[in-house]
C-alpha cells in the first residue's frame, strides 16, 4: 500500500505513479491511497491504469479524527505486507503513521521527498521525527545529500536509512525540434532555454529570468520557456518582451513534457532547494544539456563540466554566464546532452528504482520471517 497526501501535480505524485506501476508490472498487488482533491486526480487515474487499487482519502493532521479512522480501517481490512508512506516534508504524516500502526500495519517504510524544505520544520520536529522513526522499518532518501541531512538534522538512525534514487522512464520518441517549437508558437531558429516545474521562488524562477535579462544582449533570439503553474504565474503573465529583453513563453501545466524538452536548446534548473528532481532526470533522458544549481542531490546526478554545468544558487550572474557559454558553443551542448542522456539511462531508470524497492521490501519481510 502506497500512501501519499500530496495535493498538487508534481514530482512526488509522479514518483508514486512510477513506483506503483513498476511494482504492479512485476506481479505485486498494489493499493494506492491518494488525496481526494482534484490535484491528485491524474495520479489516481495513472495508478488505476497501472492495475492498482485506488482509494481517495487523506489524513489532514492530528485533529483529523475522521481521516485517521478511515486509514486505520483501510489498513485493518487490507493488511498490506508493506505500507509505504510518501512524505513531502520532514514531519508530515506522523498522525497517518500512528493510525496505520493502530490498524495493524506490520511494516512501514517512508520516502522523504523534500526533507530540506525547512519552512515546514518546527521546534519539535527533531524529537517528533526520532519518535516516529521507532515505528518505521526503513526511511528512504532519494539522494545521499538528503540521507546525511536526515541523520544530522532529524536524528534518523543510519541503520534505518536507505538511499534509493529517483528514476524516470526513457522517452519512447521525442518530437522533431521544429514540430516541438511550433507547438509553442516558436520559430525554428533562436536559442530556447526552459524549465519544467512549479513557478515558485524556491525553484529559482526569478533568478532564471534575471539571468536571461543579463545574457540576452549576447544571445539573439533568446526565449525562456516555462512549463508549470504556481504562485508566480499571474505575475509572469504580465511581463512583456520589452520589459524583459527576451521572449518569455508560459506553457502552463503540461502532460506532454517530451514536447517541452524537444523544443529546448538547454534545460535550466535554478532551484534554491531540491532533493533529486524528476524534471532534471527527464531532461537528461531527453538528451538536453543542463545548467543547474549546486543544491541537494543535483550534483550527484550532474558531474560538473562532464554531465552538466553547475553554479551556486541565488546567483543570476553565474546563470547568465552559463547561458552565454551554452549559446556560443554548440559542440559543448552536444557533448553535455549526450553525457546526460547516458548517465540517466545507466543510473536513473524506473526499472532500477523499482528493483531497489523490491530489494528493500524483501529484506524487511525476510527479517520478519526469521
Amino acid at each position: 500500500m502506497h500512501l501519499a497526501g500530496a495535493e498538487v501535480p508534481g514530482g512526488l505524485l509522479a514518483h508514486v505513479q512510477l513506483a506503483v506501476r513498476g511494482l504492479a508490472l512485476r506481479g505485486h498487488s498494489l493499493h494506492a491511497v491518494l488525496s481526494p482533491v482534484a490535484g491528485a486526480d491524474g495520479a489516481a487515474a495513472a495508478c488505476a491504469a497501472g492495475r492498482a487499487a485506488v482509494t481517495r482519502l487523506a489524513v489532514g493532521g492530528k485533529s483529523d479524527i475522521v481521516g485517521q479512522a478511515r486509514l486505520r480501517s483501510l489498513v485493518a481490512h487490507d493488511r498490506p505486507d508493506i505500507l509505504h508512506v510518501h512524505l513531502s516534508s520532514p514531519v508530515e504524516a506522523i498522525p497517518a503513521i500512528l493510525a496505520a500502526r493502530a490498524g495493524g500495519a506490520a511494516h512501514i517504510v517512508t520516502t522523504e521527498h523534500a526533507p530540506s524544505w525547512a519552512p515546514l520544520a518546527k521546534a519539535w520536529s527533531r524529537p517528533a521525527k526520532k519518535l516516529s522513526g521507532l515505528l518505521l522499518d526503513a526511511v528512504i532518501a532519494v539522494c545521499e545529500s538528503d540521507a546525511l541531512l536526515l541523520e544530522r538534522e532529524y536524528g534518523v538512525p543510519p541503520e534505518r536509512m536507505r538511499v534509493i534514487r529517483n528514476g524516470v522512464d526513457p522517452f519512447e520518441r521525442l518530437p522533431a525540434r521544429a514540430a516541438a517549437r511550433a507547438a509553442f508558437g516558436l520559430p525554428g531558429d533562436g536559442f530556447v532555454v526552459g524549465a519544467v516545474g512549479a513557478l515558485e521562488e524556491k525553484k529559482g524562477i526569478l533568478d532564471l529570468l534575471e539571468a536571461a535579462r543579463l545574457a540576452a544582449p549576447a544571445i539573439p533570439g533568446l526565449t525562456v520557456l516555462l512549463a508549470g503553474e504556481g504562485s508566480l504565474a499571474a505575475r509572469l503573465r504580465n511581463e512583456t518582451v520589452g520589459a524583459l529583453g527576451f521572449r518569455l513563453v508560459l506553457a502552463g501545466q503540461r502532460d506532454d513534457v517530451a514536447t517541452v524538452y524537444a523544443a529546448l536548446d538547454a534545460f535550466v534548473l535554478p532551484s534554491h532547494q531540491e532533493a533529486l528532481p524528476l524534471a532534471l532526470l527527464e531532461a537528461m533522458q531527453a538528451g538536453c544539456p543542463v545548467l543547474a544549481t549546486r543544491v541537494g542531490g543535483i550534483p550527484e546526478a550532474l558531474d560538473d563540466e562532464r554531465v552538466g554545468l553547475l553554479v551556486e544558487p541565488g546567483r543570476p550572474d553565474r546563470l547568465a554566464e552559463g547561458l552565454r557559454r551554452l549559446a556560443s558553443d554548440p559542440p559543448l551542448r552536444q557533448r553535455l546532452g549526450a553525457a546526460a542522456q547516458a548517465a540517466a539511462r545507466q543510473r536513473f531508470s524506473t526499472s532500477r528504482m523499482v528493483t531497489d524497492l523490491e530489494t528493500l521490501y524483501g529484506e524487511i519481510l525476510g527479517r520478519a520471517a526469521r
